[in-house]
């Protein structure tokens, strides 16, 4: 399989976050993004459309992504 994302982006992860248990996160050239587990960085990471990915930060914003207690 071929991958999607450049061999030269520059992987970012929250400040929160540590070890393997992170999620990691790459602007690609596009304007879309990709996302992967630090944990597993051979895997092919998911791969998101400009589109897609403000449409989801804009949710995580308005809160409609927050999990009941």
């Amino acid at each position: 399989m071929t991958s999607r994302v450049p061999a030269d982006v520059v992987w970012m992860r929250s400040s929160t976050s540590s070890g393997d248990d992170a999620v990691e996160i790459a602007r690609l050239p596009d304007g879309g993004a990709a996302l992967r587990r630090a944990g597993d960085p051979d895997c092919e990471p998911h791969v998101y459309t400009a589109a897609e990915w403000e449409a989801f930060v804009k949710g995580v914003d308005a809160g409609e992504f927050d999990l009941p207690e």
